[in-house]
């Protein structure tokens, strides 16, 4: 058995969504595995025909491909009304395409509720999603599953006992909040999911697993890809905590979360861009100004899938990306939306931090004090100008020299970068 994966190095929307639809089509997978989040990581693709843009939220970003299978793993955790959703708008054909093991988390309407009523979108920053929760609700094992909602529609456990599930999950989730809606309302949100379930299956057929069965039956020979979700620096144990996601995110943790042998590991692709980008309040160390940001803006509106929220821009960040590589080692990296920085002439590339006390840092420090207080200190190279209509042959030379910096600062080798939006616009170096 043969495993890539692909990682998203930074915080997220680093154009993963493009990659996996690339390698996923060229490199004749037989299976693409999503694992590790929900709804709030979302990937989008342009299709190389086509301008529009499709957006995915719960299952793997691989159309027209009439090999490729689609399973989402229990490290994820799934939005039923988003699946259906999903799947009603897909342009290709995926019926009886689509495994989903049967243990998975179900995120719940409740959820997103408590999500909004709290504070922490105030205090750092949240998607609004409900994922946080879910995982909450999944770690104290009092969570919804997938079965629960097909043993509801098969008769194994009537509705009433789902419908006492939903009541039990969202008192511990908050016994306040909760306890001012009537019985209506946890009837309600059974009924939308078993009504999302039985359309989800009307449309792409039979799509709950056993998961132990499924890998234990799983082709020896069988060649996957992993699509990872949000970003390093947004894994829960190891990111820029504590705006992190609830998730773990790094490669570890996604054949955790796809219950797949490390030892099959064959490939790692570690995604990040020509800028850096987040959302929300975390300390960004290179932040552009307006002036500099405007010229991304310009090129691509950098607006986030999930809530809507428009993205902070920075410099290239070496001390970040080193902190992101830390228990990568092997991996090779792909640089993606280069072409978006064609209208800047002079790049800057933090290559160190600056703390208190004149401390020189060749990486983030993981204490949040010491990186509140961290200058960049910079190296201009000259922009590379529109590399639209690019190959591998003639890359600007000073594109080469930002890669070769990146190369020699990181130690981990450049193996494609991201010319375009489109699925062609991916060169192999």
């Amino acid at each position: 058995m043969k495993i890539d994966v692909i990682v998203g190095g930074l915080y997220g929307d680093e154009g993963k969504g493009k990659i996996v639809s690339n390698l996923g089509n060229k490199n004749k997978y037989n299976y693409i595995f999503r694992v590790n989040a929900s709804t709030n990581a979302s990937h989008s693709v342009q299709l190389d025909d086509s301008d529009e843009i499709i957006v995915t939220k719960q299952l793997p970003s691989v159309f027209f491909n009439k090999e490729v299978k689609f399973v989402v793993g229990p490290g994820a955790v799934l939005n039923l009304e988003a699946l259906r959703e999903e799947v009603y708008s897909r342009p290709d054909d995926i019926k009886n395409k689509v495994s989903i093991a049967s243990t998975i988390c179900i995120l719940i309407r409740p959820y997103i509720e408590a999500t909004i009523k709290s504070n922490i979108t105030s205090k750092l920053g949240s998607t609004n999603q409900g994922t946080g929760i879910a995982v909450l609700a999944r770690t104290r094992r009092h969570c919804l599953r997938l079965y629960d909602i097909s043993n509801a529609i098969k008769g194994n456990d009537n509705k009433r006992d789902l419908v006492e599930k939903i009541k039990f999950t969202c008192s511990e989730i908050d016994k306040e909040y909760f306890l001012t809606k009537n019985e209506t309302y946890y009837e309600e949100v059974a009924n939308e999911l078993i009504e999302d379930y039985k359309k989800i299956e009307q449309r792409i057929g039979k799509f709950e697993v056993d998961y132990s069965d499924f890998l234990y039956n799983l082709p020896k020979d069988s060649k996957i890809l992993i699509e990872g979700c949000n970003g390093i620096m947004l894994d829960n144990l190891h990111g820029l905590n504590p705006y992190t996601t609830s998730a773990s995110t790094s490669i570890n943790a996604l054949l955790n979360g796809a219950n797949l042998s490390p030892y099959d590991l064959n490939k790692t692709y570690i995604i990040c861009s020509g800028y850096f980008c987040c959302l929300n309040k975390r300390p960004f160390v290179t932040e552009m100004t307006d002036e500099e940001s405007a010229y991304i803006y310009k090129n691509n509106s950098e607006v986030d899938d999930a809530e809507g929220m428009q993205r902070r821009l920075g410099w290239f960040d070496l001390p970040t990306l080193n902190k992101s590589l830390v228990g990568h080692k092997g991996a090779e990296l792909i640089i993606n939306k280069l072409d978006i920085m064609k209208d800047i002439k002079d790049i800057l590339v933090c290559i160190r931090y600056e703390l208190d006390k004149r401390k020189v840092v060749n990486i983030m420090p993981d204490n949040i004090k010491e990186l509140e207080s961290a200058k960049p200190i910079y190296v201009s190279m000259d922009g590379w100008g529109d590399i639209s209509n690019i190959t591998a042959e003639t890359i600007p030379q000073n594109l080469r020299d930002f890669i070769r910096l990146i190369e020699e600062e990181t130690g981990f080798k450049v193996a494609y970068i991201g010319t375009g939006r489109k699925e062609k616009d991916l060169i192999k170096l």
